[in-house]
């Protein structure tokens, strides 16, 4: 689903306002089967949002590396919740073990 020029968004929102036909043609389900999915907790969003965020961590490196960096400066939005750019980076820091 985050095949989708809706970057920015949470994916809650992708589904449900933005590209509910994409969601049906992918999943077989409709806004309103997901939407009974989320109320019976079917999903858990901490669990989700961390996983949204390290897809689009992974993402966004395959991408630089190859010199794409369509989405510079922009909001990312996970799966409920959406992070300022800001919050993003500073979200993630990869330093070497031991590193003070």
């Amino acid at each position: 689903m985050y095949l989708t020029d809706y970057r920015e968004r949470s994916l809650k929102d992708v589904i449900t306002k933005l590209e509910p036909g994409l969601f049906k043609k992918v999943t077989g389900l409709t806004v309103r089967d997901f939407e009974l999915l989320v109320s019976l907790g079917v999903f858990n969003s901490a669990l989700m949002n961390d996983a949204v965020y390290k897809f689009k961590r992974y993402e966004d490196s395959s991408l630089v590396y190859v010199g794409v960096n369509k989405h510079e400066g922009e909001d990312v939005g996970l799966y409920d919740m959406v992070l300022s750019r800001k919050d993003y980076e500073e979200s993630f820091v990869n330093e070497p073990e031991g590193y003070e």
